[in-house]
């Protein structure tokens, strides 16, 4: 390193140190009083050749109050005048009254009751007065006034600036720090309401297919020595049924593959709908379950959230037959459309064996994951035990009423109440 760039490195580290100095509230308090009772001394001097009692002593009770300035600027302000007007008694006049200003300043700057201040400038302009009738020659009175009370308001001017520059600072630094709590707080909600919907999915998808392919597995292992061909295809739609909960699970996490590697087509297809839900019973029916699908009213044009979470619902409730009614034999899927409400009603005919307890309704983390669905469409759901046994799940959610339009006239036998 040159020494151009030696000297300019030593010069920034202390300027560095410098305002690291100065920024501290005690120093600064140190350097005025210093600086008040050096102009008293050197005024002395000058004018004495020696440095004076009254010089001083006045120059010490003017300057030493300073160091509580921001503290308690009323009392400091009331003593430093308090010694002005002692010194203006006497007759002796220093440099060293600057100190009344620099009072003044401190009051405007760290007191903000309009009263105080407002006696603070009355007793300065007073003694502006006294000065002037005093010490000023007869001819440069008015400009000396008109000097000194300017000097006076700047100095008050300057420290409730001053004060109001703070307070607008502290105000800056407060807002930021409630967006920045409030920011954290709302990538925290945002965070949980992810995971949440991440694991509401994931159970749908995950305790739905285990379900199905857990009673598939089961049934091949039943059949296999008697009919091992059916024990082949069972085994074949478990795998198949594996392989589409692994697809929805990647498509779900959004899992991304390697450049070459080549992408299943489960992970390219859209999210289940109402579509899908032929589908949906197909795969419950040959889990051994016999399930009775009806529709009746004519569908409206749904967005695709809703479907979702009609899917969804159907799919959740039907898993719920599968691994908590065993003794279940038969199940119903009814859709209802009405004019912008859509009625779903899953139920099954189970029969407790003896001695077994019935369980609470509303229990389960799947029913708590269908509540949070048919809530964000302001919907409704109702689950519990039939007057005659088994178990119903009956959901309602508000739709756009409207209905696609049909030129060709009568409605389909699904669309009747006929059972598919």
């Amino acid at each position: 390193m040159d020494v151009a760039g030696r000297l300019q490195e030593i010069a920034d580290r202390g300027l560095g140190v410098l305002r690291r100095t100065l920024a501290r509230p005690y120093v600064m308090d140190t350097a005025m009083v210093l600086l008040v009772l050096l102009f008293a001394i050197s005024e002395s001097v000058h004018d004495q050749g020696r440095l004076t009692v009254e010089a001083s002593g006045f120059g010490l009770a003017l300057s030493l109050p300073l160091i509580w300035r921001r503290r308690w600027p009323a009392p400091v302000f009331v003593v430093i005048a308090g010694v002005a007007f002692a010194q203006w008694l006497i007759g002796t006049p220093l440099f060293a009254d600057i100190a009344v200003l620099i009072a003044l300043h401190a009051l405007g700057s760290y007191e903000d009751r309009r009263r105080l201040i407002v006696g603070a400038v009355v007793v300065a302009e007073l003694g502006v007065v006294l000065a002037v009738v005093r010490w000023s020659p007869a001819d440069e009175k008015i400009t000396s006034t008109v000097l000194l009370t300017g000097t006076v308001t700047a100095a008050l001017v300057l420290g409730v600036y001053s004060r109001t520059r703070r307070a607008y600072l502290l105000s800056v630094l407060d807002r930021a720090t409630t967006a920045e709590r409030e920011r954290d707080h709302q990538s925290q909600l945002a965070a949980a309401g992810e995971r949440a919907r991440i694991s509401r999915e994931m159970h749908d998808i995950v305790a739905h297919s285990l379900s199905v392919m857990i009673a598939l597995s089961d049934g091949a292992a039943a059949t296999i020595r008697s009919d091992p061909e059916a024990a082949e295809t069972t085994m074949g739609q478990a795998s198949a049924l594996g392989r589409q909960a692994l697809g929805e699970v990647r498509r779900l996490l959004g899992d991304e593959h390697p450049a070459g590697d080549p992408q299943d087509p489960l992970d390219l297809a859209p999210q289940p709908g109402i579509a899908q839900l032929d589908e949906l019973v197909e795969r419950v029916r040959s889990a051994g379950l016999t399930v009775e699908f009806r529709v009746a009213g004519r569908p409206p044009d749904l967005p695709p959230g809703i479907q979702l979470a009609v899917y969804r619902m159907v799919q959740e409730a039907l898993t719920n037959v599968l691994k908590h009614a065993p003794a279940a034999t038969r199940a119903t899927v009814a859709l209802h459309y009405r004019s912008g409400e859509i009625d779903i009603q899953v139920e099954n005919d189970d029969e407790l064996p003896p001695g077994a307890r019935a369980p609470a309704a509303g229990t389960g983390r799947g029913l708590a994951g269908m509540r949070e669905r048919a809530a964000v469409f302001g919907g409704s759901i109702e689950a519990g035990r039939r007057p005659d046994g088994g178990w119903r799940v009956v959901s309602h959610l508000p739709v756009d009423p409207v209905d696609p339009v049909d030129p060709v006239g009568p409605a389909s036998p699904a669309e009747e109440g006929v059972p598919r």
